[in-house]
């Protein structure tokens, strides 16, 4: 075929266009604006084209270029375990997986261009991918990490507006700019000057409207609520070779208590400490069996030593309370029915669930715990457990508990001592969905608290990347967010998304900020993720309308 070159140069660019801009990667964030504009032309000559190739002919190319900007941007999943056939699966799974993925909304395009014509085709490219980016987020393989929205993460000024729209506003802006440099480059290539001024100019406009409309607003913007004083820690545990194992758990906490309690004083309402922070080795036997599990029981936290401690720190400070992230179980009675996700413990008719929680502690004794919603698929959850349950001890140790972990529906809130801080406790991978956070905003939360454990990437831009997105919450939400990671980077982020007194990466710290409580809801707070909802609609009505031309063109061919 012609061109073929041509349309391979065009993915590249499109590929290498699109790590240029992420962030963590490339930073150069403007370039997201015409970074799908070479595979767009490839893709317009090739409609064009006189051997009238079948959809599915083009769709090498927009494989090539997802490959190259999946590849790019996160091929730190390389380091998620220090064995090396384990590396290679977790990097060219869920990249190749991702790449068919966000293949579908390119080559429903390309059937509906059959039907409806290039121009109005090309907007359907915009509903299709934004449905593929809400289904991502909400089926067992999620991996959201590169929704196009996230691009504008390390420029949080520019996109004021997600209190509106979420992150899937920054989506449309992204397609909107790049279909109308399209329009421009294509008169522009048919050499009448007179015919792209009024696309040029609307091209213009699609990106400097909302650019300057946030600018605005971020100039204005007034944080509200009362403040209240976080202390936040920072670790530094090496998830490889001290965390599981070897330095006791009790010790550890020792050590994050320790750095905690310099900053500690009368005004203190909160101290975060990151993922995982608490562990204990604990023992179920009888007559037929015993288990050692290296975590928190959930039917018995009065008898955890980790609460009994963090009570006991806690006496100076009544006002005090200490939210921490924890490995944690629960055990189901004798007989009891249990879900899919639940470990059978043989020999003694028990079973248990297994998290990755967080946990509560108030100066009074009284605790509250939340379990992670939003797991990390072959990580924490074997997709489709239902089907491959058996398979569920094949998902990867990133926690010290190997298998499908369980989950709670809930989006929970949970309470602080006499000050009213309500935290949404986000666990590490629940931070990059938007539609999730604004779900405990709703419920109540005032304060968006992230306990990550970034470790486990190395210093790469996976990190980076995962940090950025927590400043996208704060704006759609509008909500203060301390976060604490265990090995960096540890921050507060204001309603604004701007970062503060952020740590280094690989060093203990432990730093304290006055928050600011607020209880009025976004709007996008208030209807959720109405844009993708309404992108499923969308679609439905373009597949509908594009099958029904495909059959009258059928019954009554031209001549």
């Amino acid at each position: 075929m012609r061109h073929r070159t041509f349309y391979l140069r065009c993915a590249l660019l499109t590929g290498v266009l699109l790590a240029l801009a992420w962030p963590g990667t490339g930073g150069i964030t403007p370039l997201i604006f015409i970074a799908w504009v070479p595979l767009l032309w490839a893709e317009e000559v090739f409609a064009r084209s006189p051997e009238r190739e079948r959809p599915r002919n083009f769709m090498p190319y927009v494989m090539l270029a997802l490959l190259v900007w999946n590849g790019a941007t996160t091929w730190w999943l390389f380091n998620v375990s220090e064995h090396l056939a384990t590396r290679l699966f977790t990097l060219i799974g869920p990249n190749v997986g991702n790449v068919l993925v966000m293949s579908v909304p390119w080559l429903l395009f390309r059937i509906v261009r059959r039907s409806i014509g290039g121009g109005a085709a090309r907007w359907s490219l915009m509903v299709f991918w934004l449905a593929f980016e809400r289904f991502h987020m909400h089926w067992d393989l999620s991996w959201p990490w590169l929704t196009l929205g996230n691009a504008f993460a390390g420029h949080t000024a520019w996109v004021q507006w997600y209190e509106v729209t979420g992150h899937l506003g920054g989506t449309i802006w992204v397609w909107a700019a790049n279909i109308m440099v399209l329009r421009v480059a294509i008169r522009g290539a048919k050499g009448v000057k007179q015919a792209i001024t009024k696309p040029a100019l609307a091209a213009v406009l699609v990106v400097a409207v909302p650019w300057a409309g946030s600018l605005l607003r971020y100039a204005t913007f007034q944080e509200r609520g009362i403040s209240a004083e976080v202390v936040v820690v920072q670790p530094n545990i090496d998830p490889y070779k001290e965390k599981f194992g070897a330095i006791d758990p009790m010790d550890q906490l020792e050590r994050m208590l320790g750095q905690a309690r310099p900053l500690m004083d009368s005004a203190t309402a909160l101290v975060v400490m990151p993922e995982t922070a608490l562990q204990e080795p604990t023992t179920i036997s009888n007559d037929r069996g015993r288990l050692v599990f290296h975590g928190l029981w959930e039917n018995d936290m009065r008898g955890s030593r980790s609460v009994a401690r963090i009570h006991d720190f806690l006496q100076p400070w009544p006002k005090a309370a200490v939210i921490a992230g924890m490995s944690a179980a629960r055990l189901y009675p004798p007989g009891a029915e249990y879900p899919v996700s639940a470990r059978v413990l043989e020999g003694m008719d028990r079973a248990f669930d297994a998290y990755n929680a967080a946990l509560l502690v108030r100066a009074d004794g009284t605790v509250e715990d939340y379990n992670k919603s939003k797991l990390v698929p072959g990580v924490e959850l074997m997709p489709f457990e239902k089907v491959l349950g058996p398979l569920g001890g094949l998902a990867i140790d990133l926690g010290g508990t190997t298998g499908s972990l369980g989950t709670q529906q809930d989006r929970e809130v949970i309470w602080s001592g006499p000050q009213p801080i309500g935290t949404a406790p986000i666990i590490c991978y629940e931070s990059i969905y938007g539609d999730h956070v604004a779900a405990h905003v709703r419920n109540g939360a005032n304060l968006l608290v992230i306990m990550t454990n970034d470790g486990w990437w190395g210093n790469t831009p996976g990190y980076h990347q995962h940090l950025l997105y927590g400043k996208l919450r704060a704006v759609e939400t509008r909500r203060d967010v301390a976060r604490s990671a265990n090995t960096g980077i540890s921050c507060f982020i204001d309603q604004r998304g701007d970062m503060h007194q952020t740590t280094d990466w690989w060093v203990p710290a432990t730093i304290k900020s006055e928050v600011h409580l607020r209880h009025d809801l976004t709007v996008f707070v208030r209807h959720g993720d109405y844009i993708g909802k309404g992108a499923y609609a969308a679609t439905l009505v373009l597949l509908l309308v594009a099958a029904g031309r495909a059959v009258l063109r059928r019954k009554d061919p031209a001549p």
